[in-house]
């Protein structure tokens, strides 16, 4: 039998996906998993969990929402790979985490606006599903480094099998009442963090597409104490004629400037580049929703590829981020330091902005799309044609 036909996937997977993964071994890989998976999502959870649990819709809705919701654990050889095995769960916001433990929080199908939307911490995950058979341990390795910076969030379960429940205790969940101290009870666990970790944790972090003047300054002062301060970058060299034809992040912390990204369009991909956050706030989770924003926004527009040239220094975050090294005989030098290329593919968007999408969406501010701008509210007028 040929490696392609040991790892047949179950649905049309591509090299490029297999080499976005995180290897754990040399046949297993792990990292977030793309919307075409869903189908064999669902027939994992029906044949090992309940045919009770999520329909097929509601997991992709899930998914969908958030990107961080799903999580695969992948065999193959390079070539081929399928789906062993999968770890979900809901990023709830405060009234999410209140109908859990309310106990009003409909599992099968939770409603969306129980769900912290992507750039918001959540108040407390729910681990919805896990399929990890006899391969715990490696998929373990793989979620832990993953999800680091939910670290210090109320994680719950519902432990419905005596297996789990043994499971669940020996890993330090607890049941949330006495009541729930049995099999489908409600069990709950946190990490312990220091005071400083927890401060950080709760920290309100957002992030925003440049849309006026004070912002765009408010990126440039940025770039200025991170590249030019820390790094002596020549001003010339920092600001290099690109800023005027790019989109620009800004991320606060607690409400003060603290990190910004810039993005550039090509035929087929996006590059991402000025990525960085200010020194005092680099312990904070500004660094992940910047990127988290980015991806969203991307592939919002359409886009399916994503390219950046990180320091070389740089390369281990990068691969923790999902992105891969592109592997080419060409060395880049410039501003005193020596870079890579590297690219991460970035799942098809289920709103993706097209041709057919509704006139007036496409003309709202740039990343805000699913609220409606001024031009908008301007159609309440009657039409004048003024000269």
């Amino acid at each position: 039998m040929s490696n392609a036909e040991k790892f047949q996937p179950y649905t049309k997977a591509s090299i490029a996906e297999w080499q976005s993964l995180t290897p754990l071994t040399e046949n297993l890989a792990f990292g977030r998993l793309a919307g075409h998976w869903i189908d064999e999502v669902c027939a994992l959870t029906y044949a090992r969990i309940s045919q009770d649990a999520a329909a097929p819709e509601v997991m992709r809705r899930v998914r969908d929402h958030h990107q961080d919701a799903f999580w695969g654990l992948f065999e193959g050889d390079g070539t081929a790979h399928r789906l062993a095995g999968y770890y979900a769960q809901l990023m709830l916001n405060a009234e999410g985490h209140r109908a859990l433990l309310r106990r009003t929080l409909k599992r099968t199908d939770p409603d969306p606006s129980y769900l912290c939307n992507p750039g918001e911490r959540p108040d407390a995950i729910y681990l919805w599903a896990v399929v990890a058979e006899k391969k715990a341990e490696l998929f373990r390795m793989g979620v832990a480094p993953a999800l680091a910076h939910y670290s210090g969030l109320p994680h719950y379960a519902t432990l419905a099998t005596e297996g789990g429940r043994k499971a669940g205790r020996a890993m330090g969940f607890k049941p949330v009442t006495s009541e729930d101290d049995r099999l489908g009870g409600l069990f709950v666990f946190k990490v312990a963090v220091d005071e400083a970790a927890e401060k950080r944790a709760s920290s309100y972090v957002r992030v925003t597409a440049v849309t006026t003047a004070e912002q765009l300054e408010q990126v440039r002062a940025i770039r200025a104490a991170v590249f030019m301060g820390e790094q002596k970058c020549p001003y010339a060299e920092e600001f290099d004629g690109n800023d005027f034809c790019a989109t620009h992040l800004l991320g606060f912390v607690d409400g003060e400037p603290a990190g910004t990204a810039r993005i550039r369009y090509f035929q087929d991909f996006a590059k991402l580049e000025r990525f960085c956050v200010l020194e005092r706030f680099r312990d904070s989770d500004l660094k992940f929703k910047i990127l988290d924003f980015v991806e969203e926004l991307v592939g919002r527009k359409g886009f399916k590829t994503l390219y950046t040239q990180p320091q070389m220094r740089l390369k281990s975050f990068w691969k923790k981020a999902g992105y891969t090294e592109i592997p080419r005989n060409i060395e880049i030098r410039f501003s005193d330091h020596d870079y890579s290329e590297m690219r991460k593919e970035v799942a098809p968007h289920s709103e993706c902005l097209s041709l057919h999408s509704d006139p007036m969406v496409i003309i709202r501010p740039e990343g805000d799309w699913d609220h409606p701008g001024i031009l908008e509210r301007s159609a309440e007028r009657p039409v004048t044609r003024p000269c």
